[in-house]
């Protein structure tokens, strides 16, 4: 023992120790520093402390094995393994210090759900509370929060989240830096309004949510006439805290409503809520209404854009009128509204939806193009171009656009169901049941979402998930259809008559899924898809057929879809894409070498 004494006194192992325990403390004490001073992630330091105690190991075993009389001898070649070593470190603390923004973002996040890290210019306008004492008047404080969100959105400047997100968490009790995460805003204007006979009094306040604070507060009480008034002195009181210049500020002597008539502004709030809701029955309720609003004040262009709006996504919802009179209908009073405020970008956006549907795609394009450089935060506008690129072949280009409606209203079902079916058409199965299943914890009856889930499911074989989506989508939405998950399923793993079921498919008209007899509860380009997966390419093409070129069809969704990969080189199939106006994106990939 005491020889073994001698040897580490005469080697100077315990200097070394000490001096190389010195040396990575002071190393750590000062990354611990810089890192916290730049956000630098925690891994960072694992890393290093890991490195630095294998180098111990390594100091020791050279100070050992080359120690002769206490003096060391290293020879030329450790010292460049030595030098590598510490290239490679260096090289590897230099990618990490580059990579570390975004990964403590994540990681922050994570920890702490308050940490609010958005451009100061994103903005949420959360829904005003009713003060009046009467629910009847809620939709007058939302309509006061919504036309202050509405100028706000047209501000190039600005990410302002869509209304349906903002107003979901209407009547929740949530803080504010919780709120702003969830909606990717970095701040949040909220208020309160109480209306009583011919006065109104409005107090909002603008807080960043990043520290909690007020950056503005104001409060009005003035007669209910000036309620246009009160509003864009708001907007523009937010465009000069976050210096900003409002671009949807109005000329002198008007208002960014659009009309001074409070029966028309009060009966076009009560529609425009309705119209969010994107239901057939609710959809005629805000027809009814908008019409009511334009007759009061013939001039109010934003009611008729309204009608237009309401008409251009009619036929999807509701069986009453058929889709050319829709669109017609939709033309006609987008036009109206043109007429009356030519920077309507509600109008054109439904001027390009009816486009769409018309299958005049660069027409539609052009449109939806203008709606979006006239309110660059608008939702709707980027989800429909999104699904007109898609339909047009440009799966890439279509998902970007939703993707950007997606951040504008993460809480939109629709844009959510659109979001996920544009990764369906890339074959990304997982991510668009990701996007569905995360809508479907807040909107857990949400019947468009239970459809892309369940075909996603059946796609990848798992027959399971995809018969108790498919019972949970009858259940909720079409009943008539209780037995359609275990009969396909069922089929599809060879215990059923797949021809049989395949031709049932087949006859069903454009829509079943809103016949609520129909015993279907799936989208008409999924039924394709189905047939396909039970094996009767020849009914698939027939029924594709059948639905190609009619207004309202479907068959330019249905070509995008990768699962139709097996009838995709048919001539027929062909024949349905040259006659949709589109391209097949597949053509090239899974027909290269076919006869």
């Amino acid at each position: 023992m005491t020889g073994f004494l001698l040897r580490l006194k005469q080697r100077k192992l315990v200097q070394w120790a000490l001096a190389y325990a010195a040396f990575a403390f002071a190393l750590l004490q000062g990354v611990d520093i810089v890192a916290q001073r730049f956000g630098w992630p925690d891994q960072l330091e694992r890393i290093l402390i890991l490195a630095l105690a294998i180098g111990f190991c390594f100091v020791l075993i050279l100070a050992w094995y080359h120690g002769e009389r206490g003096a060391q001898k290293v020879s030329g070649t450790e010292i460049i393994i030595l030098a590598l070593l510490l290239a490679i470190g260096g090289g590897l603390l230099w990618r990490l210090a580059r990579n570390a923004p975004a990964s403590l973002a994540s990681a922050s996040s994570a920890a702490n759900p308050n940490d609010v890290s958005a451009d100061r210019k994103s903005i949420a306008v959360l829904p005003f509370v009713n003060m009046s004492g009467d629910k009847d008047n809620a939709y007058f404080s939302d309509g006061v929060a919504e036309e202050i969100l509405n100028v706000l959105a047209r501000t190039p400047d600005l990410h302002v989240a869509a209304r349906t997100s903002s107003f979901s968490f209407q009547g929740k009790e949530m803080e504010i830096p919780v709120i702003a995460r969830a909606l990717g805003v970095r701040m949040v204007l909220e208020g309160s309004v109480r209306k009583q006979g011919d006065r109104v009094r409005i107090a909002a306040q603008l807080i960043d949510a990043a520290t909690d604070d007020e950056v503005w507060t104001q409060t009005y009480d003035r007669e209910l006439k000036d309620i246009f008034a009160i509003q864009d002195e708001i907007a523009k009181s937010i465009g000069d805290a976050l210096e900003v210049k409002l671009a949807g500020a109005p000329q002198p002597g008007r208002n960014s409503v659009g009309t001074t008539n409070l029966k028309a502004y009060d009966l076009y709030l009560r529609g425009i809520a309705l119209w969010q809701q994107r239901r057939g029955d609710a959809l005629w309720q805000a027809i009814d209404l908008f019409d009511q609003s334009t007759r009061a004040d013939p001039k109010f262009a934003q009611g008729y854009a309204g009608q237009a709006l309401a008409y251009s996504i009619l036929g999807d919802y509701s069986a009453r009128i058929s889709y050319p009179e829709t669109l017609a209908r939709a033309t006609d009073f987008a036009e109206r509204a043109l007429a009356l405020d030519p920077s309507s970008p509600e109008a054109y956006a439904a001027l390009g939806s009816v486009a769409t549907y018309e299958l005049r795609r660069s027409t539609a394009d052009a449109l939806l193009s203008r709606a979006i450089t006239l309110k660059p935060s608008f939702a709707t506008a980027y989800q429909w171009r999104g699904t007109l690129l898609m339909s047009s072949g440009d799966l890439t280009g279509g998902l970007a656009s939703v993707e950007r409606a997606s951040a504008l209203d993460p809480r939109s079902l629709i844009v959510a169901e659109n979001h996920a079916f544009a990764l369906r058409t890339l074959g990304r199965g997982a991510e668009a049941k990701g996007v569905c299943m995360r809508i479907l914890a807040f909107a857990p009856t949400y019947h468009a979402c239970m459809d892309d889930i369940a075909m996603v499911d059946l796609q990848g074989r798992d027959y399971t998930g995809a018969r108790a989506m498919l019972e949970r989508l009858a259940a909720t939405w079409n009943p008539s259809a209780a037995a359609q998950g275990r009969e396909l399923t069922d089929a599809l793993a060879g215990h059923g008559d797949r021809h049989a079921l395949a031709a049932r498919y087949a006859a069903l008209p454009p829509n079943s899924h809103l016949d609520m007899a129909s015993g279907n509860t799936l989208e008409d380009y999924d039924l394709v898809a189905v047939i396909v997966l039970l094996g009767e390419p020849e009914l698939a093409l027939s029924h594709l057929e059948r639905n190609t070129g009619t207004i309202g069809g479907f068959a330019d969704w249905a070509v995008m879809l990768p699962a139709l990969d097996p009838i995709r080189c048919e001539p027929r199939f062909i024949a349905v894409v040259k006659k949709m106006k589109t391209s097949d994106p597949y053509y090239a990939k899974v027909c290269a070498g076919h006869d």
